[in-house]
């Protein structure tokens, strides 16, 4: 199994790719200075970083979710990217 500080850096890269990808979305809500656009560029990353999760390999995805279990500072980190639900 990966070690933990592997399965945080995989989880750390996904949600700057997934706030890459929401970037114009986060942009438009800083220039009007809107939480409500905010909010939505935030669920709008949210769902792209689940997407590339989807692409994870096993290993690596059984991983994360074994120190998502086992760590507290990484469930926090990993349920504020992803959702806890």
């Amino acid at each position: 199994m990966i070690t933990k500080d592997k399965a945080y850096e995989i989880i750390s890269d996904l949600n700057e790719q997934a706030h890459q990808l929401a970037w114009d979305h986060w942009i438009k809500a800083d220039e009007a200075d809107d939480e409500d656009l905010r909010e939505e560029a935030s669920d709008i990353q949210r769902a792209h970083f689940k997407e590339l999760m989807d692409f994870l390999s096993d290993e690596d995805y059984n991983a994360i979710m074994y120190y998502r279990r086992e760590d507290e500072q990484f469930k926090d980190d990993f349920d504020c990217w992803y959702g806890s639900d």
